[in-house]
């Protein structure tokens, strides 16, 4: 197959997807358990070992060569941290905006003058955390925990220091890192920072 066949085949798909979301409101399983599994790093015989369903099933539903049935698809989702509903990405249907009101995030005083407020995104295993720094203050001892951090600076400058390397992040400044490598932050400013934090584990409970 060339370089012509294999546009014309994924822009088929992409067109085939679509129209499936239009009509009937959620993408096709197979496609989102492969955009799941791949964003996991798990194999078909993992996700297999988890759900109960064979790995022969889950490939060829991947395929798009078979359907499932729901009580099959809700332990699917579950191997994700999913319902069904959320599995699927209800996009016109039934499924609206969730709006998190601020007095009903939790907040953390998290070391002297550092404040964190956490929000746990549901059927996620995500954390967004929205934190201030007072001046002269930061988390002084080495972090280190599962998954990737990735952190945006909204106000003032923060300190980031990682495997002994000290970076300066100014406002609008973005910094990525594998969370298993120590890591620690402090405001050396003269004015309060601010920054908002994406975890892919739920750090603080």
């Amino acid at each position: 197959m060339g370089d012509a066949d294999v546009e014309r085949t994924e822009e088929t798909s992409s067109r085939s997807t679509r129209e499936r979301v239009l009509q009937f409101g959620f993408s096709p399983p197979g496609e989102v358990l492969h955009r799941l599994r791949s964003q996991r790093g798990m194999s078909l015989r993992q996700v297999s070992a988890e759900c109960g369903l064979s790995v022969s099933f889950l490939a060829a539903l991947e395929r798009g060569e078979t359907d499932i049935a729901l009580e099959r698809l809700a332990r699917l989702a579950h191997v994700f941290g999913h319902d069904v509903g959320s599995f699927l990405g209800f996009s016109r249907r039934d499924a609206g905006a969730t709006v998190f009101r601020r007095e009903k995030i939790r907040t953390l005083l998290r070391a002297p003058g550092v404040r964190y407020r956490v929000l746990d995104v549901p059927h996620t295993g995500y954390q967004v955390i929205q934190t201030e720094f007072d001046p002269g203050c930061g988390v002084p001892e080495d972090i280190q925990h599962e998954g990737v951090d990735l952190l945006v600076v909204t106000a003032g400058t923060l300190t980031l220091r990682n495997r002994g390397q000290s970076y300066e992040l100014r406002e609008g400044d973005c910094g990525f890192w594998l969370a298993g490598n120590p890591h620690s932050f402090e405001n050396v400013g003269l004015e309060v920072a601010k920054a908002v934090f994406f975890l892919d584990t739920g750090l603080y409970q």
